[in-house]
């Protein structure tokens, strides 16, 4: 965006800029005039111009409530080089994002927040590295959808199942390439198999903390039960949704029980006793979920949640 322009907007509306910072110190103790201040030129210098190259008074505005929400998360706190990567793809992806601008900022903000520390920075050049082949605003925002599964949320994978084949065949191409998702891959949380596995095939071993001291969200020792594309773990008389997938797993609550479903630990595929057998004592297992692809479990001495699966034959 012209940096003269935004600025001149900018001050002659100030005292309406001013109360939108004032009122958020007021809700919040800790917002960060400097980091505004830090982040001002960055952001409205990744935003685009109008088609006409003008600079509308009312998209100036409308971004500046936008970057005084975000300050105010802490938004731009992120380890470097996250926040730079950011203003990054809002540039790169300008001529899409204009449709919707506010909507596409607060909506790649609300992704980024969610994916882990380590794995926002891919997440990001991924994106980017798309930015030439992207032909509009849906298709940009299916790539953040896919790129967002890819990045461990396994939420994401049944919308992204949805909308994948929406994107055209340049893009599907690409994103094979970069991380080899497909619609088959899409279509099931772990690899599917052709044949019946054997001893001799690769099996990844998962632990998902259970505990809350370690990270977890279980205060008694829970049980795992399958519901349609999730799985509910019952601890105590919590409630949760558990998403899992090769890529990671999240842990979700939902509302109480008033009466929990009772554990059924029986192991049915001879392949799985086998491989379960040797990590875990059979005779401790309490719950468990199996398919050709995986089984996950619990143990009656262990707040964790254990999952075992197999990878590419």
């Amino acid at each position: 965006m012209n940096q003269k322009s935004w600025k001149e907007i900018l001050f002659k509306n100030r005292d309406v800029c001013n109360n939108l910072v004032f009122g958020e110190k007021k809700t919040n103790s800790h917002f960060s005039e400097e980091s505004l201040a830090e982040t001002l030129a960055p952001f409205y210098n990744s935003i685009p111009d109008g088609i006409d190259k003008t600079v509308s008074e009312e998209l100036v505005l409308s971004q500046f409530q936008t970057l005084v929400t975000l300050v105010s998360k802490n938004f731009f706190k992120q380890n470097p080089p996250i926040p730079s990567l950011f203003f990054e793809t809002i540039q790169l992806f300008g001529s899409h994002l204009q449709e919707n601008l506010t909507e596409s900022i607060s909506y790649l903000a609300n992704v980024l927040v969610k994916i882990e520390e380590p794995k926002k920075e891919v997440f990001l050049k991924r994106i980017q590295s798309l930015s030439k082949i992207t032909t509009s605003l849906a298709e940009w925002k299916i790539l953040l959808v896919v790129f967002a599964w890819a990045s461990g949320k396994p939420e994401y994978r049944l919308e992204a199942k949805t909308q994948f084949d929406s994107l055209s065949a340049t893009l599907k191409k690409e994103i094979q390439t970069l991380v080899g998702i497909t619609e088959e891959t899409l279509t099931h949380p772990f690899p599917k198999r052709n044949n019946p596995p054997k001893e001799t095939d690769p099996v990844h071993f998962r632990v998902i903390p259970g505990y809350t001291l370690f990270g977890g969200l279980f205060q008694e020792i829970p049980s795992v039960h399958a519901e349609s594309d999730s799985v509910i773990v019952a601890s105590g008389t919590d409630c949760f949704s558990l998403y899992l997938d090769q890529f990671g797993t999240n842990v979700i609550p939902k509302e109480k029980i008033l009466t929990p479903p009772k554990p059924n630990g029986t192991i049915r595929s001879p392949f799985w006793k086998l491989i379960v057998s040797k990590k875990l004592d059979p005779k401790e297992i309490l719950s468990a979920v199996e398919s050709e692809e995986s089984i996950l479990l619990t143990v009656s001495h262990s707040y964790n949640l254990y999952l075992f699966y197999l990878g590419s034959a």
